[in-house]
């Protein structure tokens, strides 16, 4: 008898960053309120690449470049990418953000506490599939998270008013390059340096 399955990843790990100035620049971005959660996706579609944001950017490549190199891509590029702050009682529904394998969602705890609400990640085909196979991420500040942005996800119920996050999408590439990565990271950055100076 021979047996046969499917593996998907979801891959947690840690960066680091300086919090407190973090907090700052974060406190000068306007949110929009989300029916469930406050949320700068409607006015910057990829706050990533702004130049407040250089040092976030710099931590993050490092996990984008290690998921990256476990799944044998060479290059890469940020989609989006947007903050989402979780108030008492904020919550965020079952879903996906792609149905393309070279297309992958991160998510950085940027603010939290033992409190906060955890991160569900379910597997594939939910809810036409349901296997009772689910991942739970607890929160910590400089956590992160990756998965495929086929894979369905929700954030559960939260409990008190301390919980921010990164969320970015990337497009992965099998382009030759090691380096191709940070090169069009920092072309990126660059491109929208120009455009918020002008």
């Amino acid at each position: 008898m021979k047996a046969h399955s499917f593996v998907t990843k979801i891959y947690e790990s840690q960066i680091t960053f300086d919090h407190k100035k973090l907090m700052q620049v974060i406190k000068k971005e306007k949110m929009e309120k989300f029916p469930y959660m406050k949320t700068t996706y409607f006015k910057e579609k990829n706050i990533l690449l702004k130049k407040e944001f250089k040092f976030l950017l710099d931590s993050c490549q490092k996990f984008y470049q290690e998921v990256a190199g476990d799944n044998q891509y060479a290059s890469w590029r940020i989609i989006m990418s947007w903050i989402q702050r979780y108030d008492k009682g904020n919550f965020h529904d079952t879903h996906i953000h792609s149905t393309s394998p070279q297309y992958w969602s991160f998510v950085f705890y940027l603010d939290c506490n033992e409190d906060s609400s955890k991160t569900i990640v379910l597997e594939p085909g939910y809810p036409y599939i349901d296997e009772r196979k689910r991942v739970a991420i607890k929160p910590k500040i400089g956590g992160c998270v990756a998965f495929p942005g086929y894979v369905p996800h929700f954030v559960e119920p939260n409990i008190n008013n301390k919980r921010v996050v990164l969320s970015s999408n990337l497009q992965f590439y099998k382009e030759k390059g090691g380096h191709d990565g940070e090169k069009k990271l920092r072309a990126q950055f660059e491109d929208n340096k120009i455009k918020e100076d002008k």
